[in-house]
């Protein structure tokens, strides 16, 4: 039965142009759903629920601040949800360092009377840390109501040690201990589903289920306690951390750091978690490539051109960067003497890629090829300290997995110097750099051969390192295109390439130990065309990190199930399902992977393995 054009998302719901269009024609909703549960994973803007039957759903969730929602299908989608992520935890459960927000009888010798019994946690982009009174007191020495942000030192004796700014313009005392009541509580309130873990309590979830299959979120709460309060990120981390300084953009002035000096009018606020995030950029790119730069990369970082005094910004073309909110960092030498000079918008991901080109030039003098040097930046521009998980523009991946045809890997290593051409050109050289970085297969040779290039050493080039291998490289970078999405792990998915594989001859059986963390894993069996075979798993395994085990079968839909593919000469089978026990014939031969059924870009979180017995299935006596 046809559903009436009523049933229609509304036009707040069409797809932005970023990856493959979706009209209002398309965009039919087949129902509408209520679900309960619990989380099971939360990744970008997808959310795992478990409802009490054990059935999963994923489900799409837009928030507030985004502009869209990326569908399974890569479509980009507006459809803003309400989202309530609430916490309820004892004052034990407070940790130091953490900032928190409460009430209190406070005069200006920084002595308090009553206790303290409700309190909350506050995040990064509230106000900044101090006091704002409520209701004065008649006299000096008179205790006033005061609403109190501040940094928490410990928790001892009952009572609150926490630390206010110096400058907080009420007392000139800096750290304040304050009683606890008895049945002193902590609360927690965001809108960011990402704030809620594994385990989190789905209390409400209204959404509907789209004809293509998506489901998307119109209003979520979730309840969070201290164990399932997702870690903070580092964005998260250094607003908490810059949270006391004003976030009001200024007049222009010098800025500086270790490797970096900026004259820049942004806040106070968002200068010191730039200069932070650049050097631990710089850190990071100094232990990868074992070089550390010769200079600090000097500059501009622009956030209104229309307050900046005429003469100071001398480049044209970095001014017309600026105004195009974008960036560029000129680069010269002397001698053995380099300088890198940027021009750039306030949005930290241009400043990062930007200053990426600065510290290859000063540290090994040039940038190398256009391929490499962009493909780097955009590397710099989304390198974490201590993360691999894959985590960049969205409209970057819908690009890249929509865009037909693929370009090829010596479409993209271009010898020499080239004009860098648009975002998308970029996308295609960061897709091949981040694949050679962070795949151990090609790994040991990708820096080896930047840092040649980027030292205009003769004879240096992609064809040559990479030319062996080239079969193997294209067959896992197409994998890679088909696969990435925020989350994935280029380690836990290379292909198994050292594995030897035999044809399993007459009672011959074999094992092989499958984990839950990786891609598709080899077992050394070389299959026969039109030869029967049987498979047995043993074990458990799970497909969250704080979710339930899982035998060989998955739950009710599939997720956690074991499953096959045959490889040969660098094609694959479809994926086939194997389970507990099964027995199949071989439509092919080739060589037999086994992996784990999960999200490409959830492995990360998996854990344990099982092991699985294979055999020629005996013939009928």
């Amino acid at each position: 039965m046809q559903l009436p054009r009523l049933v229609l998302l509304t036009t707040s719901l069409l797809a932005l142009a970023f990856g493959a269009n979706v009209g209002l024609s398309q965009l039919v909703v087949q129902e509408t759903i209520s679900i309960a549960g619990t989380v099971e994973s939360v990744s970008g803007n997808t959310l795992v629920v478990k409802d009490d039957t054990g059935k999963a759903y994923t489900v799409r969730v837009q928030s507030m601040d985004k502009e869209s929602v990326r569908l399974a299908g890569g479509q980009f989608l507006r459809s803003p949800a309400e989202i309530i992520v609430t916490g309820s935890y004892v004052v034990d459960d407070l940790k130091a360092g953490q900032n928190i927000r409460f009430q209190c009888n406070l005069n200006r010798l920084g002595r308090t009377t009553g206790e303290v019994a409700e309190i909350s946690l506050v995040t990064g982009n509230d106000e900044a840390n101090g006091i704002k009174v409520i209701q004065a007191g008649n006299k000096p020495s008179d205790h006033s109501t005061c609403e109190i942000v501040a940094e928490l030192s410990r928790v001892t004796n009952d009572r609150l040690v926490v630390k206010i700014p110096a400058n907080n313009g009420f007392t000139r005392k800096f750290t304040l201990s304050i009683p606890l009541a008895k049945d002193a509580a902590v609360g927690f309130t965001s809108d960011d589903i990402g704030r809620a873990g594994a385990g989190s309590k789905v209390t409400k979830l209204v959404a509907v289920r789209l004809d293509t299959g998506d489901i998307v979120a119109k209003s979520l709460e979730i309840a969070v306690s201290n164990r399932t309060t997702a870690r903070a990120n580092v964005d998260d981390a250094l607003l908490a951390k810059y949270r006391h300084l004003s976030d009001e953009p200024q007049k222009p002035r010098l800025i500086r750091s270790q490797h970096y000096a900026f004259m820049t009018d942004i806040s106070e606020r968002q200068a010191r978690i730039i200069l932070d995030k650049l050097e631990t950029m710089v850190m990071i790119l100094s232990q990868y490539f074992g070089q550390v730069p010769s200079g600090i990369v000097e500059g501009f970082i622009v956030h209104d051109l229309a307050g900046w005094p005429d003469g100071l910004l001398k480049e044209p073309a970095g001014i017309a960067k600026i105004q195009n909110e974008a960036g560029i960092c000129f680069n010269s030498s002397l001698g053995n003497r380099h300088r890198a000079v940027l021009y750039s918008c306030d949005d930290h991901g241009v400043i990062q890629h930007e200053c990426t080109h600065g510290f290859c030039h000063l540290a090994f003098g040039s940038t190398g090829p256009t391929w490499l040097a962009e493909g780097l930046a955009e590397m710099g521009q989304y390198w974490k300290f201590d993360k691999k998980a894959l985590d960049i523009n969205p409209r970057v991946i819908a690009y890249l997995q929509g865009s037909q045809p693929k370009r090829k890997l010596l479409e993209i290593a271009v010898p020499g110097r080239t004009d860098p051409g648009t975002w998308q050109d970029y996308a295609w050289r960061w897709a091949l750099c981040h694949l050679l970085a962070n795949n151990p297969n090609y790994s040991d040779r990708f820096k080896p051969l930047a840092i040649a290039l980027m030292k205009n050493q003769q004879g240096a080039s992609f064809e040559v390192v990479y030319g062996p291998t080239a079969q193997q490289l294209a067959f896992e970078y197409d994998l890679f295109l088909d696969q990435l999405d925020n989350g994935y792990r280029a380690d836990l998915c290379a292909w198994q390439w050292n594995r030897k594989f035999n044809p399993l001859a007459g009672k011959r059986r074999t094992q092989v130990k499958v984990s839950a963390l990786l891609g598709w894993q080899a077992t050394g069996v070389q299959l026969e065309a039109d030869a029967s075979y049987d498979l047995a798993a043993v074990g458990n395994w799970k497909i969250a990190k704080d979710g339930g085990e899982y035998d060989a079968d998955g739950d009710k839909v599939g997720r956690g199930q074991l499953v096959a593919v045959i490889y040969n000469n660098f094609k694959l089978s479809d994926p086939f399902p194997i389970g507990k026990l099964k027995s199949f014939v071989s439509p092919i031969q080739g060589q037999l992977f086994l992996r784990c059924q999960d999200d490409w870009n959830r492995l990360a979180d998996n854990a344990g393995e099982l092991t699985v017995h294979i055999r020629r299935t005996p013939l009928a006596q």
